[in-house]
């Protein structure tokens, strides 16, 4: 009888060890941020729900990598943005040559600062990234602040 028990609870160990790793790994990712690229696909799928601007696909992947890098490296990405001091860009619905391919950023916004969400071609979009002075994220925002969908924190997508 002795042998028999132990045999059967030999046999269990290993389906035990297997449910009780998957447990642990299941905790370990459900506490681990989103990557910048779902907590995008989570804000495009908030604007839709409640009828508001939408981001294009450029402008989706723009902000996913503007989340990465202010994230990770704790600045917008100087390819994707000018500088809202240097740029001299008066007109929202037209886009200096000079400029093509890069958004307006650093938008005083009361203590706060904002950046344009747009592709960075054509005129300025209807969305903005609110941001601290420290360059953290906090919320996605059109401009007369009707729309304000705060950020969670992300993580860039493992390459």
């Amino acid at each position: 009888m002795k042998t028999s028990l132990t045999a059967g609870l030999r046999a269990m160990v290993p389906a035990l060890a297997a449910a009780v790793a998957a447990a642990l790994v299941g905790t370990a990712r459900a506490e681990s941020p989103p990557t910048c690229r779902a907590e995008v696909d989570r804000l495009a799928q908030t604007l839709l729900a409640r009828k508001l601007p939408q981001l294009c696909a450029p402008c989706a992947a723009r902000l996913a990598t503007t989340l990465e890098s202010m994230y990770g490296q704790g600045r917008l990405p100087p390819s994707l943005y000018v500088s809202a001091g240097a740029a001299e860009w008066d007109d929202p619905q037209t886009r200096p040559v000079m400029f093509s391919g890069k958004s307006l950023a650093g938008v005083a916004d009361g203590d706060r600062l904002a950046a344009d969400i747009d592709s960075g071609y054509g005129p300025r979009g209807a969305l903005r990234l609110i941001y601290t002075r420290a360059n953290e994220p906090i919320a996605i925002a059109t401009a007369d602040k009707q729309t304000f969908i705060p950020l969670a924190y992300c993580v860039a997508a493992p390459r």
